[in-house]
């Protein structure tokens, strides 16, 4: 049995650190002393996973962690969210190492925090707990504390801590008791979310919901509004080349499934649905497209402001420089006069040369606030006016004015077109580098 180079030279690190650990009394102290500290260290040293794709390679299925960044930051991330008490999103693409990292995240808790209580839970039972199913919570879990190196196994699995790893499944999850933290593994996909919702309630200070995306579930509307969203995007993951990347793409879509590759691997919750204006594969390959396409952004900062008036409706405010996208900002609790003023202020200290604002409808409700602003160029946007180059051809076949209802759809088939722009570049595909859009990391 060959051990791959990388795991190979992680666990003869290991070894060697179990020996010394093993043999000094005051050494082993420390360690257990940062790890009590560092749940990330703690994985990196102590913590080993099954990986059943190995099986008929002739590689061994069970190999030491060896976290990558975006796995060590969320490890972080979690920490925080337990230790300030606050609940959270995790939005993420498939074989991110997500429900590991979660399961030895609830190992070092179970470890180091005596009276802690985890819970974990799912949309079926046997994705809880299932003898013997490594795709099961629980057995990930048991795994885990099978592996754990002899001198910490020895010294620190002591039931009499009371501290416990519970697993739910079903409507009435948690209800009645009390969690330190609560997992809710692939929470897009529960069955009755809103009963579930109102089960955990009061369960816990700390609910981590993980999932792929699903358009209309509860899980993608939290993750949406979200400021400490996490997302495992499927650049983090060392392994998800573009060679892997294509080729998974080409698999499922030479079995007719192009829109699960979208939703299960770019976090397009909304793969499924016909008539998208703008595929979420596209949104994907703008995120960071400059760097990742090697082009420095020229021209003028612009900010545009999408006015709303209170109610459920939201103000939005983009700033750009170039084609080069800065900032989204929305709020949702400003009437319209006072948008236009947040929307200036922010404009301002952006450095933006000019500020666009929609001045029809609940648009005109701004222009108070924003009529004699000097600083920077004011410019309010008529979206039910006439389409710019009205006799221009567009695709060389019909006019402007044919194709296009008005200014608002004919900005919003604009868009797309930049978004495919981009689509094309980061798919090898000549491009016009004045036409793409590059969108900020989440």
């Amino acid at each position: 049995m060959e051990w791959p180079p990388r795991y190979a030279e992680e666990l003869d690190r290991r070894l060697k650190l179990e020996h010394k650990l093993t043999a000094d009394s005051t050494l082993l102290g420390g360690a257990l002393l940062q790890y009590a500290q560092s749940p990330a260290d703690f994985i990196s040293d102590c913590v080993y996973i099954y990986e059943p794709r190995n099986a008929n390679t002739g590689e061994p299925v069970m190999l030491p962690v060896v976290l990558f960044k975006r796995q060590r930051e969320f490890i972080e991330w979690l920490h925080e969210r337990f230790t300030t008490k606050t609940s959270a999103p995790v939005e993420k693409s498939r074989d991110s190492g997500a429900t590991w990292m979660s399961c030895a995240f609830a190992v070092w808790l179970w470890l180091f925090y005596p009276g802690s209580t985890v819970g974990f839970c799912s949309r079926k039972e046997i994705l809880v707990d299932r003898a013997g199913d490594l795709q099961s919570i629980f057995e990930k879990i048991r795994s885990i504390v099978r592996n754990l190196p002899h001198y910490l196994y020895m010294r620190l699995l002591n039931p009499a801590n009371e501290a416990t790893i519970i697993g739910e499944a079903g409507d009435n999850i948690g209800r009645g008791g009390r969690c330190s933290l609560f997992f809710v593994d692939e929470a897009a996909y529960l069955e009755h979310p809103a009963l579930i919702e109102a089960a955990l309630t009061a369960t816990t200070d700390v609910r981590i919901d993980i999932s792929t995306p699903c358009n209309g579930s509860l899980f993608n509307e939290w993750a949406s509004k979200s400021t400490s969203k996490f997302v495992f995007d499927i650049s983090d993951v060392p392994w998800h080349t573009d060679a892997w990347v294509k080729a998974k793409r080409d698999e499922l879509e030479g079995k007719g499934l192009k829109h699960v590759f979208a939703q299960e691997f770019l976090r397009d919750g909304t793969a499924g649905l016909e008539g998208q204006l703008i595929p979420g594969e596209w949104v994907e390959a703008a995120v960071d497209a400059c760097t990742k396409l090697g082009i420095k952004p020229t021209g003028e900062t612009v900010a545009a402001l999408d006015v709303a008036d209170g109610g459920k409706d939201r103000s939005a405010l983009t700033v750009r420089y170039g084609v080069e996208v800065q900032s989204c900002k929305s709020r949702g609790d400003l009437r319209a006069d006072s948008a236009g003023a947040w929307a200036y202020a922010i404009a301002t200290q952006s450095g933006c040369q000019r500020l666009l604002y929609d001045s029809i409808g609940v648009g005109a409700g701004a222009a108070a606030s924003l009529r004699d602003k000097r600083d920077i160029k004011i410019t309010p946007w008529n979206a039910a006016g006439a389409v710019v180059n009205r006799t221009q051809k567009y695709l060389g076949t019909r006019a402007n004015e044919d194709f296009f209802a008005n200014a608002k759809a004919q900005s919003w088939w604009g868009l797309r077109d930049r978004f495919l722009e981009t689509f094309k570049a980061r798919n090898g595909e000549p491009y016009n580098p004045d036409a793409i859009i590059s969108l900020p990391r989440a």
